[in-house]
């Protein structure tokens, strides 16, 4: 018999959204439920996603100390969206495992788009990320996603500052108009209800794509 191919499920938000606990909730609910389930991110954890992380934490720098130049960063997230898929979500995908990945192709459409100043670029260099089956928005607002993060741990990225993340909060809602639009399937999920009810209602909307 042909293994049934898993399905591809990704979560979205804000730093602080509560994407990460999100994800990992859902991979233990789809276990729970008999099903196989991979817990992945992004930045991935391969070669060009491990130097993605060491950008974001101020780690790396580009030449001479110079910030690094957004539209090369938005050119790496393309890369490592692309080694990801390829050597980690497909191969399990098509072992009938289903994948949940904290982030996907629309943080950097919100995330670059808002860095590069080039929407419709970044759009353009993701396009051969294939579509995952689901992506869960969970809404938070950018000053309960920061507070949230800044309780969470003492490290800062290079992106969370409180304009920033307003603006990427507005970028993330042109972005879903887009991905809708062009008939992928979005579900919101209000992010700032206590863990136990957002888990509830990505495991609702999940049963949808299961079924």
């Amino acid at each position: 018999m042909k293994t049934r191919r898993g399905r591809f499920l990704v979560l979205e938000g804000l730093d602080g959204a509560g994407t990460t606990t999100q994800a990992s909730r859902l991979c233990s609910w789809l276990a729970a439920r008999g099903r196989k389930a991979h817990l992945t991110a992004e930045p991935s954890k391969g070669p060009v996603g491990t130097g993605i992380r060491q950008i974001l934490s101020g780690r790396l720098l580009g030449t001479g100390g110079a910030p690094f130049d957004p539209r090369a960063l938005a050119l790496l997230f393309a890369a490592d969206r692309l080694d990801h898929w390829e050597s980690e979500i497909r191969p399990n995908l098509e072992a009938g495992v289903d994948v949940v990945s904290d982030r996907y192709v629309l943080s950097s459409l919100a995330y670059q788009g808002v860095t590069t100043g080039d929407a419709p670029w970044v759009t353009a260099i993701n396009g051969r990320a294939p579509a995952p089956d689901l992506t869960l928005f969970l809404r938070v607002r950018p000053a309960v996603a920061l507070r949230r993060r800044y309780a969470a741990t003492a490290e800062r990225e290079i992106f969370e500052v409180p304009e920033f993340q307003r603006r990427v909060h507005r970028a993330y809602g042109r972005a879903l108009g887009g991905i809708v639009e062009a008939g992928e399937r979005v579900v919101e999920v209000a992010g700032e209800q206590p863990v136990d009810r957002v888990a509830a209602d990505v495991a609702r909307a999940v049963e949808k794509v299961l079924a």
